[in-house]
C-alpha cells in the first residue's frame, strides 16, 4: 500500500532531503515517522499520511477528526 505525506505548511528537515516530502512510501509507519520531522510543532502544524491510491488520510499529527 503506497501512502504519502501532505500538509498546509512547507515541509522541511535538517537531516532529511527535501525528496524526502514528496516520496511515496510502502509502509505507513515510515511514512508517519518521515512526516512528524517536517514540521517544527506538529500538534499544531498538521502533517498527514495519506493512502496514495484512495487519497484517504490514515494518520494525522493534530487532534482533529478525519
Amino acid at each position: 500500500m503506497p501512502f504519502r505525506i501532505e500538509s498546509d505548511y512547507p515541509l522541511e528537515s535538517d537531516w532529511l532531503p527535501a525528496d524526502a516530502f514528496t516520496q511515496v512510501y510502502d509502509s505507513e509507519s515510515e511514512a508517519v515517522a518521515v512526516a512528524i520531522e517536517g514540521v517544527e510543532d506538529p500538534a499544531f502544524q498538521e502533517v498527514r499520511v495519506v493512502h496514495a491510491e484512495t487519497g484517504v488520510v490514515v494518520w494525522r499529527s493534530t487532534d482533529e477528526s478525519f
